[in-house]
Protein backbone atom coordinates (compact mmCIF):
# COMPACT_ATOMS: atom_id res chain seq x y z
CA UNK A 1 0.00 0.00 0.00
CA UNK A 2 1.40 3.80 -1.01
CA UNK A 3 0.35 6.58 1.17
CA UNK A 4 0.82 10.19 -0.23
CA UNK A 5 2.44 12.75 2.08
CA UNK A 6 4.12 16.25 1.89
CA UNK A 7 7.43 16.89 2.13
CA UNK A 8 8.84 16.75 5.98
CA UNK A 9 12.00 17.23 7.28
CA UNK A 10 14.25 13.71 6.62
CA UNK A 11 14.26 12.29 10.58
CA UNK A 12 10.23 12.71 10.33
CA UNK A 13 10.19 10.71 7.54
CA UNK A 14 12.63 8.22 8.71
CA UNK A 15 10.30 7.95 11.92
CA UNK A 16 6.95 7.48 9.58
CA UNK A 17 8.38 4.86 7.70
CA UNK A 18 9.73 2.94 10.71
CA UNK A 19 6.18 3.27 12.51
CA UNK A 20 4.88 1.53 9.18
CA UNK A 21 7.78 -0.53 6.96
CA UNK A 22 4.85 -2.36 4.85
CA UNK A 23 3.83 0.85 3.44
CA UNK A 24 5.62 2.81 0.48
CA UNK A 25 5.57 6.45 0.93
CA UNK A 26 5.04 8.95 -1.25
CA UNK A 27 6.27 12.33 -1.26
CA UNK A 28 4.65 15.43 -2.97
CA UNK A 29 6.48 18.96 -2.58
CA UNK A 30 3.05 20.53 -4.12
CA UNK A 31 -0.37 19.83 -5.17
CA UNK A 32 0.33 19.38 -8.84
CA UNK A 33 2.96 16.47 -7.29
CA UNK A 34 0.44 14.90 -5.05
CA UNK A 35 -2.07 14.79 -8.16
CA UNK A 36 0.03 13.23 -10.58
CA UNK A 37 0.66 10.79 -7.59
CA UNK A 38 -2.95 10.61 -6.44
CA UNK A 39 -3.93 6.99 -8.77
CA UNK A 40 -1.23 5.18 -6.55
CA UNK A 41 -2.18 5.89 -3.00
CA UNK A 42 -4.39 3.97 -0.74
CA UNK A 43 -4.01 6.80 2.44
CA UNK A 44 -3.34 10.22 2.60
CA UNK A 45 -1.96 12.74 5.01
CA UNK A 46 -2.91 16.49 4.63
CA UNK A 47 -3.88 16.51 0.18
CA UNK A 48 -7.45 16.05 0.45
CA UNK A 49 -9.26 18.64 -2.14
CA UNK A 50 -11.89 17.31 -4.46
CA UNK A 51 -9.64 16.78 -7.32
CA UNK A 52 -7.41 14.73 -5.73
CA UNK A 53 -9.79 11.82 -4.15
CA UNK A 54 -11.46 12.29 -7.77
CA UNK A 55 -7.87 11.13 -8.76
CA UNK A 56 -7.46 8.54 -6.42
CA UNK A 57 -9.26 5.49 -6.62
CA UNK A 58 -7.61 3.23 -4.27
CA UNK A 59 -7.87 6.13 -1.54
CA UNK A 60 -9.21 4.44 1.45
CA UNK A 61 -8.15 6.74 4.39
CA UNK A 62 -7.14 10.46 4.80
CA UNK A 63 -5.60 12.33 7.96
CA UNK A 64 -6.08 16.16 7.99
CA UNK A 65 -3.85 18.09 10.00
CA UNK A 66 -6.17 20.23 11.25
CA UNK A 67 -9.23 19.75 14.13
CA UNK A 68 -11.80 21.34 12.27
CA UNK A 69 -12.38 19.45 8.99
CA UNK A 70 -15.44 21.74 7.69
CA UNK A 71 -12.78 22.24 4.15
CA UNK A 72 -13.44 18.39 3.48
CA UNK A 73 -15.67 17.38 0.43
CA UNK A 74 -17.70 15.42 2.83
CA UNK A 75 -20.12 14.35 -0.14
CA UNK A 76 -16.66 12.49 -1.77
CA UNK A 77 -16.12 10.88 1.65
CA UNK A 78 -19.20 9.53 2.11
CA UNK A 79 -20.00 8.33 -1.30
CA UNK A 80 -16.53 6.47 -1.33
CA UNK A 81 -16.54 5.41 2.25
CA UNK A 82 -13.06 6.84 2.42
CA UNK A 83 -12.32 6.69 6.12
CA UNK A 84 -11.19 10.66 7.45
CA UNK A 85 -9.65 11.47 10.62
CA UNK A 86 -8.71 14.73 12.55
CA UNK A 87 -6.44 16.06 14.93
CA UNK A 88 -8.66 17.19 17.18
CA UNK A 89 -6.07 16.18 20.16
CA UNK A 90 -3.30 18.22 19.19
CA UNK A 91 -4.84 21.56 19.45
CA UNK A 92 -6.80 21.69 22.59
CA UNK A 93 -4.42 22.53 24.71
CA UNK A 94 -3.41 25.49 23.35
CA UNK A 95 -6.75 26.15 22.50
CA UNK A 96 -8.12 26.23 25.77
CA UNK A 97 -5.08 28.73 27.27
CA UNK A 98 -6.33 31.29 25.02
CA UNK A 99 -9.67 30.89 25.42
CA UNK A 100 -8.67 31.40 29.23
CA UNK A 101 -6.56 34.20 28.11
CA UNK A 102 -9.29 36.04 26.18
CA UNK A 103 -11.83 35.60 29.68
CA UNK A 104 -9.15 36.72 32.16
CA UNK A 105 -8.70 40.01 29.84
CA UNK A 106 -12.14 40.25 30.16
CA UNK A 107 -11.88 39.69 33.79
CA UNK A 108 -9.26 41.88 34.60
CA UNK A 109 -9.79 45.06 32.10
CA UNK A 110 -6.72 44.78 30.38
CA UNK A 111 -7.64 45.85 27.29
CA UNK A 112 -9.15 48.87 29.05
CA UNK A 113 -5.20 49.30 31.03
CA UNK A 114 -3.35 48.31 27.48
CA UNK A 115 -4.76 51.61 26.04
CA UNK A 116 -4.04 53.49 28.80
CA UNK A 117 -0.25 52.33 29.00
CA UNK A 118 -0.30 53.28 24.97
CA UNK A 119 -1.47 56.58 26.35
CA UNK A 120 1.01 56.31 29.12
CA UNK A 121 -1.49 57.28 31.76
CA UNK A 122 -1.41 55.47 35.04
CA UNK A 123 -5.22 54.82 35.87
CA UNK A 124 -6.82 54.71 39.02
CA UNK A 125 -8.17 51.42 39.81
CA UNK A 126 -11.09 52.96 41.43
CA UNK A 127 -12.14 53.90 38.31
CA UNK A 128 -12.81 50.54 36.44
CA UNK A 129 -14.41 47.37 37.56
CA UNK A 130 -12.04 44.44 37.42
CA UNK A 131 -13.84 41.19 38.10
CA UNK A 132 -12.88 37.83 39.77
CA UNK A 133 -13.63 34.26 38.53
CA UNK A 134 -14.11 32.50 40.96
CA UNK A 135 -17.80 31.37 41.97
CA UNK A 136 -18.85 33.08 38.05
CA UNK A 137 -20.56 30.24 35.79
CA UNK A 138 -19.11 29.16 32.32
CA UNK A 139 -21.18 27.54 29.90
CA UNK A 140 -18.78 25.26 27.55
CA UNK A 141 -20.77 24.73 24.13
CA UNK A 142 -19.25 21.79 22.72
CA UNK A 143 -17.18 19.20 25.41
CA UNK A 144 -14.37 17.97 23.05
CA UNK A 145 -10.97 18.06 22.92
CA UNK A 146 -10.85 22.15 23.26
CA UNK A 147 -13.77 21.94 25.94
CA UNK A 148 -12.39 19.56 27.89
CA UNK A 149 -9.54 21.50 28.39
CA UNK A 150 -11.42 24.90 28.75
CA UNK A 151 -13.51 23.56 31.57
CA UNK A 152 -10.78 21.63 33.32
CA UNK A 153 -9.00 25.48 33.50
CA UNK A 154 -12.00 26.66 34.07
CA UNK A 155 -12.83 24.95 37.27
CA UNK A 156 -8.69 25.33 38.24
CA UNK A 157 -9.81 29.33 38.70
CA UNK A 158 -12.84 28.05 40.83
CA UNK A 159 -15.68 28.73 38.74
CA UNK A 160 -19.22 26.61 38.07
CA UNK A 161 -18.78 24.92 35.11
CA UNK A 162 -21.98 24.03 32.82
CA UNK A 163 -21.04 22.14 29.28
CA UNK A 164 -23.32 20.78 26.05
CA UNK A 165 -21.81 17.50 24.53
CA UNK A 166 -24.10 15.38 21.79
CA UNK A 167 -22.09 12.28 23.27
CA UNK A 168 -24.74 12.27 26.21
CA UNK A 169 -23.17 8.51 27.18
CA UNK A 170 -20.01 9.53 28.09
CA UNK A 171 -19.39 9.85 31.60
CA UNK A 172 -19.67 13.46 32.95
CA UNK A 173 -15.53 14.96 33.85
CA UNK A 174 -15.15 15.45 37.60
CA UNK A 175 -14.30 18.95 36.77
CA UNK A 176 -17.76 19.66 35.16
CA UNK A 177 -20.85 20.64 37.68
CA UNK A 178 -23.64 20.07 35.02
CA UNK A 179 -23.48 18.21 31.23
CA UNK A 180 -26.49 18.72 29.00
CA UNK A 181 -27.43 18.13 25.64
CA UNK A 182 -27.08 20.23 23.28
CA UNK A 183 -30.52 20.93 22.30
CA UNK A 184 -30.36 22.87 26.38
CA UNK A 185 -28.32 25.44 24.98
CA UNK A 186 -31.04 28.29 25.23
CA UNK A 187 -32.22 26.90 28.89
CA UNK A 188 -28.78 26.78 29.75
CA UNK A 189 -27.42 30.66 28.01
CA UNK A 190 -29.38 32.70 31.01
CA UNK A 191 -27.10 31.29 33.70
CA UNK A 192 -23.56 31.95 32.08
CA UNK A 193 -21.67 34.60 32.74
CA UNK A 194 -19.16 33.49 30.53
CA UNK A 195 -19.66 31.38 27.15
CA UNK A 196 -16.81 29.24 25.27
CA UNK A 197 -17.89 28.38 21.83
CA UNK A 198 -16.10 24.79 21.39
CA UNK A 199 -17.88 23.28 19.09
CA UNK A 200 -16.58 22.30 15.48
CA UNK A 201 -18.06 24.39 12.28
CA UNK A 202 -20.45 22.09 10.20
CA UNK A 203 -24.09 22.26 8.58
CA UNK A 204 -25.46 22.22 11.96
CA UNK A 205 -23.77 24.49 14.00
CA UNK A 206 -23.48 27.67 11.33
CA UNK A 207 -24.88 30.46 12.64
CA UNK A 208 -25.66 28.60 16.42
CA UNK A 209 -25.45 31.67 17.96
CA UNK A 210 -27.30 34.60 16.47
CA UNK A 211 -30.24 37.47 17.13
CA UNK A 212 -31.61 34.91 20.14
CA UNK A 213 -29.09 33.37 21.58
CA UNK A 214 -27.68 36.73 22.16
CA UNK A 215 -30.92 37.45 23.46
CA UNK A 216 -30.89 35.13 26.27
CA UNK A 217 -27.76 35.95 27.27
CA UNK A 218 -27.18 37.93 30.32
CA UNK A 219 -26.50 41.93 29.62
CA UNK A 220 -23.01 41.01 31.98
CA UNK A 221 -22.13 37.97 29.65
CA UNK A 222 -19.02 37.45 27.20
CA UNK A 223 -18.77 35.06 24.47
CA UNK A 224 -15.37 33.78 24.08
CA UNK A 225 -14.90 31.65 20.36
CA UNK A 226 -11.33 30.11 19.07
CA UNK A 227 -12.77 27.22 16.81
CA UNK A 228 -13.99 28.36 13.93
CA UNK A 229 -15.69 31.83 12.16
CA UNK A 230 -19.81 31.37 11.29
CA UNK A 231 -20.72 29.61 14.67
CA UNK A 232 -21.33 33.16 15.40
CA UNK A 233 -23.05 35.25 13.04
CA UNK A 234 -21.61 38.55 12.65
CA UNK A 235 -23.68 40.83 12.04
CA UNK A 236 -25.94 38.94 14.58
CA UNK A 237 -22.91 40.15 17.03
CA UNK A 238 -22.42 43.03 16.20
CA UNK A 239 -26.11 43.91 16.98
CA UNK A 240 -25.96 42.37 20.49
CA UNK A 241 -22.53 44.67 21.35
CA UNK A 242 -24.12 47.93 19.73
CA UNK A 243 -27.56 47.64 21.50
CA UNK A 244 -25.57 46.65 24.87
CA UNK A 245 -26.98 43.34 25.02
CA UNK A 246 -23.84 41.30 26.21
CA UNK A 247 -20.80 42.75 27.28
CA UNK A 248 -18.34 41.96 25.19
CA UNK A 249 -16.57 39.19 22.67
CA UNK A 250 -13.38 37.68 22.38
CA UNK A 251 -12.72 36.40 18.55
CA UNK A 252 -9.71 34.35 17.44
CA UNK A 253 -12.15 33.27 14.50
CA UNK A 254 -14.56 35.68 12.59
CA UNK A 255 -16.71 35.54 9.75
CA UNK A 256 -15.48 36.73 7.14
CA UNK A 257 -12.06 35.90 8.13
CA UNK A 258 -9.87 37.89 8.08
CA UNK A 259 -11.95 40.34 9.44
CA UNK A 260 -11.84 43.31 6.44
CA UNK A 261 -10.28 46.63 7.31
CA UNK A 262 -12.54 49.10 8.64
CA UNK A 263 -15.22 46.26 9.50
CA UNK A 264 -16.43 47.91 12.69
CA UNK A 265 -15.64 44.94 15.29
CA UNK A 266 -11.93 45.94 14.88
CA UNK A 267 -12.46 49.18 16.60
CA UNK A 268 -15.13 48.77 19.31
CA UNK A 269 -13.34 48.79 22.63
CA UNK A 270 -15.51 45.89 24.10
CA UNK A 271 -14.26 43.85 21.50
CA UNK A 272 -10.56 41.54 21.48
CA UNK A 273 -9.50 40.03 18.38
CA UNK A 274 -6.99 37.75 17.56
CA UNK A 275 -5.60 36.66 14.04
CA UNK A 276 -6.90 32.73 14.46
CA UNK A 277 -3.45 32.20 16.69
CA UNK A 278 -4.90 29.84 19.36
CA UNK A 279 -3.55 27.08 17.44
CA UNK A 280 -0.08 28.17 17.47
CA UNK A 281 2.25 26.27 19.92
CA UNK A 282 6.10 25.06 19.77
CA UNK A 283 4.71 21.44 21.04
CA UNK A 284 1.52 20.79 18.64
CA UNK A 285 3.65 19.89 15.47
CA UNK A 286 5.27 16.88 17.64
CA UNK A 287 1.68 15.74 18.77
CA UNK A 288 0.64 15.63 14.87
CA UNK A 289 3.53 13.65 14.34
CA UNK A 290 2.64 11.31 17.29
CA UNK A 291 -0.45 11.07 15.89
CA UNK A 292 0.05 10.71 12.32
CA UNK A 293 2.63 7.92 13.27
CA UNK A 294 -0.12 5.69 15.38
CA UNK A 295 -2.58 5.74 12.86
CA UNK A 296 -0.24 5.15 10.12
CA UNK A 297 0.36 1.85 11.74
CA UNK A 298 -2.68 1.33 12.61
CA UNK A 299 -3.66 1.89 8.95
CA UNK A 300 -0.92 -0.67 8.24
CA UNK A 301 -2.35 -2.83 10.64
CA UNK A 302 -5.75 -3.03 9.58
CA UNK A 303 -6.67 -1.71 13.33
CA UNK A 304 -9.05 0.84 14.24
CA UNK A 305 -7.62 4.85 13.77
CA UNK A 306 -7.80 7.32 16.18
CA UNK A 307 -10.08 10.25 15.86
CA UNK A 308 -12.48 9.00 13.28
CA UNK A 309 -14.72 12.01 11.88
CA UNK A 310 -18.20 11.18 12.03
CA UNK A 311 -19.34 11.52 7.97
CA UNK A 312 -22.83 12.47 8.87
CA UNK A 313 -21.91 15.12 12.36
CA UNK A 314 -19.36 16.46 10.08
CA UNK A 315 -16.49 16.39 12.81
Amino acid sequence: MKMLIPTMPEAELQRLRHSAPALEFLVARDRQEALALAPQVHASFSFYQTELISAAPQLRWVQTRSAGVDSCPFDQFRTRNITLTNARDIYGIQLADHTLALILAFSRQLPLLFRAQQKEQWVSRHTFPPGELAGQTLLVVGLGGTGLETARRAAGFGMRVLATRRRAGEPKPSFVDALHPPEDLHRLLPEADWVAVCVPLTRHTRDLFSDREFALMKQSAYIVCVTRGGIINTAALLRALEAGRIDGAGLDVTDPEPLPAGHPLWSRPDVIITPHASGHSPYADARMLDLLCENTRRFAQGETLLNVVDLEMEY
